[in-house]
């Protein structure tokens, strides 16, 4: 996924798994990193959807937790 840059802030860019662990260029997971929210999900409408975050933070910081616990 490629970062798009609206107003100061960044929508996705790091490129997570399911588990939401950050992946490698090789496509690996990196051991113990996890992200969650705006710098993975880019749910966006090609700019800021006002609310939207709650979501990709709360739904991916669930995964990342959990994901994280298991670790």
């Amino acid at each position: 996924m490629t970062a798009h840059f609206t107003a100061g802030f960044t929508l996705g860019g790091l490129r997570t798994n399911t588990a939401s662990e950050v992946l490698h260029v090789s496509g690996d997971p990196i051991p113990g990193l996890f992200a969650a929210g705006r710098c993975t999900a880019g749910v966006c409408a090609w700019g800021y959807a006002s609310g939207t975050s709650l979501g990709d933070g709360s739904f991916l910081g669930r995964r990342a937790g959990i994901s994280a616990t298991k670790g």
